[in-house]
Order: C-alpha cells, then structure tokens, then sequence
C-alpha cells in the first residue's frame, strides 16, 4: 500500500511539473508576444517610459521617427506629418497608435523575433535592445500625394497591385504627434489642441474614413455581374434609353439619372455606359445579379469584414466597408429590390474606407486576385546613428503574400478594358479623363479609371472619388493602383480624377529615374 501511494504520488508529482513547465513555455515563449503588446501591461508602460525607441524609415532609407532618452524618459520626434496618420503615435501620457501600437514590443526589444533568443534574453536578464523598422512607401510619392490634396479633406490610398505593399497612406486634415510624444507633463496641451481642431484630425480616413462611393461602385458591380455570366459586355437593357429620360420605376420607387451633360441617351452596352457612368443601366444589371450573389462578391473583394494592413497580428485594422449597411454593422440582407439596384451604382445603404476601394482596383489590375496589403517592408538591427540611415542588418523581411482571386482573370481583363474606356474613350473622357497619366507627361501609358460623384443629401456637397491604375496596355504590368476621395469635392472629374492622375504619373516617373 505505502509503495502504491508512493508511486501514485510520484506521478502526480510528474504531472505537476510538466504543467508548471508547459504553463512557462507557453507564458515565456508561445504566448510571449500577445503578453508583450497589452498596453495595460505595467512592465510594458515602464519600459515605454525608460528606454529608446528603434527608429522608422521609409523605403529608401529616410528617417521617419526616432527617439532619445533624456532625463529618464524616452523622447518621440516624428519628421513628416504626412506619415502621422500611418505611424500613430507612442506617447507616455496617451498610449500608442498605428504602426507604433502595432509594433511596440519590436521597436522597444521587449520580445525578439526569435523566440528562443527572447527567452534566453529573459533568463539572463539582459536589457532588450530596440529594433527599427523599414517601410514600403517612399516619402517622396507619400508627400507629393499629400501636397495634391492640399488643405482638402480626404485621402489618398495607392498599392502595388502585384505585391500588395503600401505606396501611400495619406489623410489629409493631419497633425505634428512630437508635441505629445515625450514628457508626460507636458502632454495635455498639444494633444488638446488637435483633439479640439476643426476637421477632426485624429481619424485616419484613409481607414477608418466611411464614405459614399457613387459611381465607383460600378467596377464591383461590373465584375460580379460578368464573372457570374448575368451580362455579358455587349448586354444591353431595351427600356433603358427611354428611363434615361423618364426614370426607372423599381418596386414602385423611381431611380432618376444623373445629369449627363451633353450626351444624348441611347441603348447602351456596357463599355459606353460606364463610360457615361449611367445609374440607370448598373441598376438593371444590379437586378439581373441579384442580391445573393451581390453579396457574395462583395465579400470576395473584402467587403463586409474587417480587414488588415499585413498579415498578422501586427498588421494595422481597416474599418469593414458594407454593401448594405445596417446600425448594427455587417453587411445585411437588402431590404428590397430598390436598395439593391441603389447599392449597384453606389447609392443607397453602401458605405466604404478609400483603402478598400484601392484594393478593389488593385484586385482588377491584378488579373482578379486580392491583393494582401503589407506595410512594413522589414525589421532590422537598431542603427545607433538613425540619422545615417538604417542597419544593413534584416532580422526579418515581409510581404503581403498571395491573395484570393474574386473574379476570373478573363473578367478581370474585360474590367480593366471598359475602365480605360471611361478614362480615354470619347463618352468617357471628359467625366475620367483627368485621371489620365498622359496628361502628366507619361507618353505611351494607359490608364484604368473610374470617377464618382457621391451624393450625400440635400444642400451637401458631393464627394469627389477616382479609383484606377496603370499602366494598363495590353500586356503592361500595372505597378500601382489608387484610390482618392475628397470630400465635399465635388464631381469625380473635377477634383479627385487629377490627383489620382498625378500620382500615379508621379510614381511612375519615380521608377523610371530607378526609384
């Protein structure tokens, strides 16, 4: 008996140290990170408050943000308010935000990316040494963006199609973070002071911004509807040219036309009726769709969740774009066939971020695969000296990896073909024509575009969009792909579609002179 009982003790004994064991395992190896990253974590408060910070550069090797320890507390400088949006901040008094809340426990050294080493480091207690991190914009295309929105409202979200990676995040009321960025004491004010300016310039509309989409709705409503085979693109609908003029009666309610100018309606296929922008003829295709497979695809192109800038925990969060909001969130059911064909030419219950509506133009430009969006290009060894630029020492390079495909490449070229007729063809181009590259003095490039003018009710100014690509010839690689809203701006033609165009030549002038 006493044997027995022994050895049942030694088992338990056993059992015992192998959950201590695996408890520390997985606290100090396996669950380090999520522990590492709790803004409520007082080793990690203590840590903001005492050591240095790694340093944040652009891709071509341009300081961002770095700091300094004085007087026992870490000193946050930013250089560029055009990034502010995108980097957040890291202040003592507030928290963290952007990429300096997404990567705090890299930038401080509180965790490692190895493991292993973390662990090691635990165990010898030795002090953490801070990481920096590279990005994928150039600040050269992120402030000429900024400078094309001016003192305008709004945002500009361009990405490489084929990869995925950021070429600008910009969000225009901005501010200067430094203010609020170091000593404690001295915090309130200058944070007051942009929570108190006009504009509200604490949010990120480049994310978080929820707008009206209007027309640019159509290229999803263009892609699902020919991807399912509802149209084709020589569909046309008979009532359609005389509902131009009379409206389109849906469920008892009447969908009215925009004012088309000086283009006389007639029975359109769908090349010229994108190319007029006509709500009328997407409200019937919206209709041969139905509201499932509407749904459906929406959620391929990432509607109706929420999505992320990079691929995991780390990445930055995007607010959910809806196809039919409700107050609840999600993308519900629609209520009925009107609230359908509204949402199909970009009215009604349809809410959207600029960063989704750039993915859905990269999406077409990239034979209709979803890009993943990435940020952060990679993390390095802390350069004592930022200002020399970074460490040549990668601990850890990042991409967004491949994506899922919404639509066939066969639709995705159909798309991409009736987006460079709205841009360059002779209905089209006077509504999307200013997005043109070639008006920027890139000779030979075509671009892929699509202009929205998003009411938003009575005695409101319309929101002013562009969405496009290039370059988009047959056979070109498209190495960028934007979305701009301005708001208030009015017709999509008038403000958004320049700045769209002159980015996008922007860019592309920058990879001519070898980045």
């Amino acid at each position: 008996m006493i044997a027995t009982n022994i050895r049942r003790l030694s088992v338990y004994l056993v059992l015992a140290f192998a959950s201590v064991s695996g408890a520390l395992v997985w606290w100090q190896v396996l669950d380090a990170q999520t522990l590492a990253t709790r803004q409520d974590n007082p080793q990690v408060i203590a840590t903001r408050r005492s050591l240095p910070r790694g340093s944040i550069f652009d891709s071509q090797g341009r300081l961002l943000a770095s700091s300094v320890v004085a007087d026992g507390i870490s000193r946050r400088t930013y250089t560029d308010p055009a990034f502010t949006h995108l980097l957040g901040y890291a202040s003592l008094r507030f928290g963290a935000t952007g990429v300096e809340r997404a990567w705090d426990d890299l930038l401080t050294g509180r965790t490692d990316p190895n493991p292993l080493r973390d662990l090691v480091n635990d165990i010898l207690d030795r002090q953490p040494s801070p990481h920096d991190l590279t990005l994928t914009i150039d600040q050269r295309l992120q402030d000429f963006a900024a400078a094309q929105l001016g003192a305008d409202r709004g945002a500009v979200v361009a990405i490489d199609p084929r990869t995925g990676a950021i070429l600008a995040l910009v969000s225009n009321p901005s501010y200067d973070a430094t203010g609020f960025s170091g000593d404690p004491a001295t915090a309130q004010a200058p944070f007051e002071a942009v929570a108190a300016a006009p504009d509200n310039p604490f949010l990120d509309r480049s994310r978080q911004g929820h707008y009206t989409p209007g027309s640019i709705m159509k290229v999803l409503t263009a892609a699902a509807a020919l991807d399912t085979g509802a149209i084709t693109p020589e569909t046309t609908f008979e009532d359609q040219p005389s509902e131009e003029v009379d409206g389109f009666v849906v469920s008892g309610f009447t969908i009215r036309e925009h004012d088309l100018g000086n283009v006389a309606p007639a029975l359109w296929d769908l090349s010229p009726a994108t190319q007029v922008s006509s709500n009328i003829y997407f409200a019937h295709v919206g209709l041969e769709l139905g509201a499932d497979r509407y749904l459906d695809y929406a959620h391929r192109f990432g509607f109706c969740a929420g999505l992320r800038i990079g691929t995991d925990a780390r990445g930055l969060p995007v607010d959910p774009s809806y196809v039919s909001a409700r107050a609840d969130g999600g993308c519900a059911p629609f209520r009925d066939d009107v609230e359908l064909a509204s949402a199909a030419f970009g009215q009604a219950a349809v809410s959207v971020t600029p960063l989704q509506m750039a993915l859905l133009a990269a999406t077409i430009a990239n034979d209709g695969i979803v890009p993943q969006p990435y940020l952060v290009r990679d993390l390095r060894s802390h350069a004592p000296t930022p200002t020399d630029g970074p460490s040549e020492s990668v601990l850890e390079a990042y991409g967004g990896g491949r994506g899922n495909p919404a639509v066939s490449s066969q639709v995705a070229d159909q798309v991409r073909q009736v987006m460079i007729d709205a841009v360059a063809g002779p209905i089209g181009k006077p509504y999307a024509g200013a997005g043109a590259v070639t008006r920027f003095g890139i000779s030979g490039v075509e671009t892929a575009g699509k202009t929205g003018t998003a009411e938003r009710g009575p005695g409101l100014k319309p929101h002013s969009w562009f969405i496009g690509f290039a370059p988009a010839q047959d056979g070109a690689i498209p190495s960028i792909a934007i979305a701009v809203i301005v708001e208030g701006g009015g017709s999509g033609s008038g403000h958004a579609a320049p700045i769209g165009g002159a980015v996008m030549a922007e860019w592309l002038k920058l990879i001519a002179a070898g980045g």
